[in-house]
Protein backbone atom coordinates (compact mmCIF):
# COMPACT_ATOMS: atom_id res chain seq x y z
CA UNK A 1 0.00 0.00 0.00
CA UNK A 2 1.62 3.23 -1.17
CA UNK A 3 0.25 6.71 -0.43
CA UNK A 4 0.98 9.54 -2.88
CA UNK A 5 0.53 13.31 -3.10
CA UNK A 6 -0.35 15.03 -6.40
CA UNK A 7 -1.44 18.40 -5.00
CA UNK A 8 1.36 20.01 -7.02
CA UNK A 9 0.56 17.89 -10.06
CA UNK A 10 2.73 15.16 -11.56
CA UNK A 11 2.46 11.39 -11.75
CA UNK A 12 2.56 8.38 -9.46
CA UNK A 13 3.38 4.88 -10.69
CA UNK A 14 2.97 1.83 -8.50
CA UNK A 15 2.99 -1.79 -9.64
CA UNK A 16 0.48 -2.35 -12.43
CA UNK A 17 -1.17 1.10 -12.34
CA UNK A 18 -0.36 4.80 -12.61
CA UNK A 19 -2.17 8.12 -12.12
CA UNK A 20 -1.34 11.63 -13.36
CA UNK A 21 -2.77 15.06 -12.49
CA UNK A 22 -2.49 17.78 -15.14
CA UNK A 23 -3.68 21.40 -15.28
CA UNK A 24 -4.46 22.76 -18.77
CA UNK A 25 -5.01 26.32 -19.91
CA UNK A 26 -7.78 27.38 -22.31
CA UNK A 27 -7.52 25.49 -25.59
CA UNK A 28 -4.43 23.53 -24.53
CA UNK A 29 -4.11 20.14 -26.17
CA UNK A 30 -3.94 16.84 -24.32
CA UNK A 31 -3.07 14.08 -26.77
CA UNK A 32 -3.10 10.35 -26.09
CA UNK A 33 -1.22 8.24 -28.60
CA UNK A 34 -1.66 4.53 -29.35
CA UNK A 35 0.28 1.68 -27.77
CA UNK A 36 -1.41 1.74 -24.35
CA UNK A 37 -3.91 -0.27 -22.32
CA UNK A 38 -7.40 0.87 -21.31
CA UNK A 39 -7.11 4.33 -19.76
CA UNK A 40 -9.49 6.86 -18.21
CA UNK A 41 -9.41 10.64 -17.83
CA UNK A 42 -11.58 12.27 -15.15
CA UNK A 43 -12.33 15.99 -15.54
CA UNK A 44 -11.83 17.47 -12.09
CA UNK A 45 -12.41 21.12 -13.04
CA UNK A 46 -13.28 22.98 -16.22
CA UNK A 47 -14.13 21.03 -19.36
CA UNK A 48 -12.54 18.89 -22.04
CA UNK A 49 -13.45 18.67 -25.73
CA UNK A 50 -13.02 15.84 -28.22
CA UNK A 51 -14.18 16.26 -31.83
CA UNK A 52 -16.92 18.73 -30.93
CA UNK A 53 -18.13 16.78 -27.88
CA UNK A 54 -17.71 18.14 -24.37
CA UNK A 55 -17.02 16.43 -21.06
CA UNK A 56 -17.75 18.84 -18.23
CA UNK A 57 -16.36 18.76 -14.70
CA UNK A 58 -17.32 15.56 -12.94
CA UNK A 59 -17.40 13.54 -16.18
CA UNK A 60 -14.85 11.19 -17.69
CA UNK A 61 -13.43 9.81 -20.91
CA UNK A 62 -12.53 6.14 -21.31
CA UNK A 63 -9.80 5.62 -23.89
CA UNK A 64 -9.74 2.01 -24.98
CA UNK A 65 -6.47 0.16 -25.57
CA UNK A 66 -4.43 1.54 -28.50
CA UNK A 67 -7.04 4.21 -29.30
CA UNK A 68 -5.81 7.72 -30.02
CA UNK A 69 -7.47 10.86 -28.68
CA UNK A 70 -6.86 14.57 -29.28
CA UNK A 71 -8.43 16.48 -26.41
CA UNK A 72 -8.50 20.25 -25.86
CA UNK A 73 -9.33 22.18 -22.70
CA UNK A 74 -12.46 24.36 -22.67
CA UNK A 75 -12.63 28.13 -22.20
CA UNK A 76 -11.98 27.86 -18.47
CA UNK A 77 -9.13 25.41 -18.85
CA UNK A 78 -9.26 21.99 -17.22
CA UNK A 79 -7.74 19.91 -14.47
CA UNK A 80 -7.47 16.21 -15.36
CA UNK A 81 -6.93 13.04 -13.37
CA UNK A 82 -5.57 10.47 -15.82
CA UNK A 83 -5.42 6.76 -14.87
CA UNK A 84 -3.79 3.93 -16.76
CA UNK A 85 -2.20 0.47 -16.54
CA UNK A 86 1.53 -0.16 -16.85
CA UNK A 87 0.93 -2.96 -19.38
CA UNK A 88 -0.38 -2.17 -22.86
CA UNK A 89 -2.23 -5.48 -23.16
CA UNK A 90 -5.83 -5.65 -22.01
CA UNK A 91 -6.58 -8.21 -19.26
CA UNK A 92 -7.74 -11.62 -20.48
CA UNK A 93 -8.16 -13.71 -17.32
CA UNK A 94 -10.84 -11.80 -15.38
CA UNK A 95 -14.34 -12.98 -14.61
CA UNK A 96 -15.67 -11.45 -17.84
CA UNK A 97 -12.87 -12.84 -19.99
CA UNK A 98 -11.01 -10.82 -22.62
CA UNK A 99 -12.71 -7.92 -24.41
CA UNK A 100 -13.99 -8.55 -27.93
CA UNK A 101 -11.77 -7.97 -30.92
CA UNK A 102 -12.43 -4.96 -33.07
CA UNK A 103 -11.76 -1.26 -33.40
CA UNK A 104 -11.08 0.61 -30.17
CA UNK A 105 -12.48 4.03 -29.45
CA UNK A 106 -13.20 6.64 -26.79
CA UNK A 107 -16.30 6.73 -24.54
CA UNK A 108 -17.33 10.09 -23.11
CA UNK A 109 -19.41 9.88 -19.94
CA UNK A 110 -21.13 12.78 -18.21
CA UNK A 111 -21.16 13.47 -14.45
CA UNK A 112 -24.23 11.27 -13.93
CA UNK A 113 -22.22 8.20 -14.92
CA UNK A 114 -23.55 5.03 -16.53
CA UNK A 115 -24.68 3.32 -13.31
CA UNK A 116 -25.50 5.04 -10.01
CA UNK A 117 -26.19 4.10 -6.41
CA UNK A 118 -27.95 6.86 -4.48
CA UNK A 119 -28.91 6.41 -0.83
CA UNK A 120 -29.28 8.82 2.08
CA UNK A 121 -25.79 10.18 2.75
CA UNK A 122 -24.21 8.13 -0.06
CA UNK A 123 -23.59 8.67 -3.77
CA UNK A 124 -21.68 6.38 -6.14
CA UNK A 125 -21.31 7.00 -9.89
CA UNK A 126 -19.73 4.49 -12.27
CA UNK A 127 -18.06 5.81 -15.43
CA UNK A 128 -16.91 2.30 -16.42
CA UNK A 129 -17.84 -1.00 -14.78
CA UNK A 130 -15.82 -3.57 -16.79
CA UNK A 131 -18.89 -4.68 -18.79
CA UNK A 132 -18.04 -2.83 -22.02
CA UNK A 133 -17.58 -5.30 -24.90
CA UNK A 134 -14.28 -3.74 -25.96
CA UNK A 135 -12.67 -2.63 -22.67
CA UNK A 136 -12.42 -3.93 -19.11
CA UNK A 137 -11.61 -1.07 -16.74
CA UNK A 138 -13.59 0.09 -13.73
CA UNK A 139 -13.73 3.76 -12.73
CA UNK A 140 -16.18 5.23 -10.24
CA UNK A 141 -16.58 8.04 -7.74
CA UNK A 142 -18.04 7.35 -4.33
CA UNK A 143 -18.99 9.78 -1.56
CA UNK A 144 -20.42 10.02 1.93
CA UNK A 145 -21.57 13.28 3.45
CA UNK A 146 -20.95 12.33 7.10
CA UNK A 147 -18.27 10.46 9.02
CA UNK A 148 -17.91 6.87 7.77
CA UNK A 149 -15.83 3.80 8.59
CA UNK A 150 -15.55 0.92 6.12
CA UNK A 151 -15.26 -2.74 7.07
CA UNK A 152 -11.88 -4.41 6.62
CA UNK A 153 -11.80 -5.99 3.18
CA UNK A 154 -9.76 -6.65 0.05
CA UNK A 155 -10.27 -6.59 -3.71
CA UNK A 156 -8.78 -9.08 -6.15
CA UNK A 157 -7.53 -6.30 -8.46
CA UNK A 158 -4.87 -3.66 -7.87
CA UNK A 159 -6.58 -0.30 -7.35
CA UNK A 160 -5.96 3.40 -6.92
CA UNK A 161 -8.01 5.57 -4.56
CA UNK A 162 -7.79 9.29 -5.38
CA UNK A 163 -9.40 11.78 -2.96
CA UNK A 164 -11.45 14.60 -4.49
CA UNK A 165 -13.16 16.10 -1.41
CA UNK A 166 -13.04 15.63 2.34
CA UNK A 167 -10.52 13.20 3.77
CA UNK A 168 -9.98 9.54 4.50
CA UNK A 169 -7.53 7.74 6.74
CA UNK A 170 -6.00 4.52 5.41
CA UNK A 171 -3.78 2.83 7.95
CA UNK A 172 -1.90 5.65 9.67
CA UNK A 173 -2.03 7.99 6.65
CA UNK A 174 -4.60 10.76 6.25
CA UNK A 175 -5.39 11.57 2.62
CA UNK A 176 -6.80 14.94 1.61
CA UNK A 177 -7.89 16.24 -1.83
CA UNK A 178 -5.41 15.37 -4.61
CA UNK A 179 -3.78 12.71 -2.46
CA UNK A 180 -4.38 9.00 -2.80
CA UNK A 181 -3.14 5.48 -2.28
CA UNK A 182 -2.25 2.55 -4.53
CA UNK A 183 -3.42 -0.75 -3.04
CA UNK A 184 -2.28 -4.15 -4.37
CA UNK A 185 -4.89 -6.78 -5.11
CA UNK A 186 -5.81 -9.05 -2.17
CA UNK A 187 -4.31 -6.69 0.42
CA UNK A 188 -6.65 -6.25 3.40
CA UNK A 189 -7.43 -2.67 4.37
CA UNK A 190 -10.15 -0.40 5.66
CA UNK A 191 -10.61 3.34 5.80
CA UNK A 192 -12.45 5.96 7.78
CA UNK A 193 -13.40 9.45 6.78
CA UNK A 194 -13.17 12.79 8.48
CA UNK A 195 -16.14 14.40 10.18
CA UNK A 196 -17.58 15.78 6.95
CA UNK A 197 -17.25 12.67 4.82
CA UNK A 198 -15.34 12.20 1.58
CA UNK A 199 -15.47 11.77 -2.17
CA UNK A 200 -12.86 9.74 -4.00
CA UNK A 201 -12.22 8.06 -7.35
CA UNK A 202 -11.47 4.35 -7.60
CA UNK A 203 -9.68 2.92 -10.66
CA UNK A 204 -8.97 -0.74 -11.53
CA UNK A 205 -7.93 -2.34 -14.80
CA UNK A 206 -10.47 -5.20 -14.63
CA UNK A 207 -13.54 -6.41 -12.76
CA UNK A 208 -12.75 -7.25 -9.14
CA UNK A 209 -13.97 -9.60 -6.43
CA UNK A 210 -14.66 -8.14 -2.97
CA UNK A 211 -13.64 -10.24 0.04
CA UNK A 212 -14.76 -9.51 3.59
CA UNK A 213 -11.93 -9.84 6.11
CA UNK A 214 -14.42 -10.81 8.83
CA UNK A 215 -15.99 -13.90 7.26
CA UNK A 216 -14.05 -14.32 3.96
CA UNK A 217 -17.25 -13.93 1.92
CA UNK A 218 -16.44 -13.22 -1.75
CA UNK A 219 -18.67 -11.22 -4.10
CA UNK A 220 -18.01 -10.34 -7.74
CA UNK A 221 -18.40 -6.57 -7.94
CA UNK A 222 -21.21 -6.12 -10.45
CA UNK A 223 -22.96 -2.80 -9.75
CA UNK A 224 -25.69 -3.41 -12.34
CA UNK A 225 -26.89 -6.44 -10.36
CA UNK A 226 -27.24 -4.55 -7.07
CA UNK A 227 -30.90 -3.91 -6.15
CA UNK A 228 -30.18 -0.32 -5.12
CA UNK A 229 -28.37 0.55 -8.38
CA UNK A 230 -29.97 2.10 -11.43
CA UNK A 231 -28.61 2.35 -14.96
CA UNK A 232 -28.30 5.87 -16.32
CA UNK A 233 -26.33 5.41 -19.52
CA UNK A 234 -25.03 8.99 -19.58
CA UNK A 235 -22.65 8.32 -22.47
CA UNK A 236 -21.93 10.66 -25.36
Amino acid sequence: MTPFDLRAGGEHRDGSLWVRRSALTRGERYDIEGGHGDEAVYVQTGSLWLEGREVEAGGAAVIEADAEARFAAGVGGATLIHFGPSAAMQPVDGAYGPPCDGARGVHLVGPLGIVAIEQPGRSTRFFADSTCETCRITLFSTARDTEFRSASHSHSEDEILYVLDGSIQVGTTTLEPDMGVAIPGNEIYGFRSGEHGFRFLNYRRDVSTYRSAADQTEVLERPRSMPEAFVIGDGR
